[in-house]
């Protein structure tokens, strides 16, 4: 009974540990209501822009591994608002092909 005990405990404490974005955006009705991490300046600038034009409610959390930044958002934002907040982010390519 006791090792159950310590698997669950073990388990709870990787799922805390192991969820840590190096930014946490929350946006409520076109506003960035709170922000946590290492959030550039000209990023959350760009984010507040996009959140006026496109009112939504959600989170938003960055992930940065090695060289890439990797997002996740909430179910409640729109995907053409993912597509513009994707590419805003500073270490984002653009998409196109180049001759």
């Amino acid at each position: 009974m006791l090792y159950v005990i310590l698997i669950a405990a073990a388990l709870i404490f990787a799922i805390v540990l192991y969820d840590k974005p190096q930014m946490k955006l929350t946006f409520k009705e076109g506003e960035i209501c709170s922000h946590a991490g290492q959030v550039d300046k000209s990023f959350l600038h760009r984010c507040k822009d996009i959140a006026r034009k496109n009112p939504f409610n959600g989170t938003m959390k960055v992930y940065k591994s090695k060289e890439q930044y990797r997002v996740k958002f909430s179910k409640s934002v729109p995907n053409k608002t993912r597509h513009i907040l994707r590419s805003a982010l500073p270490g984002a390519k653009s998409h196109t092909h180049k001759r």
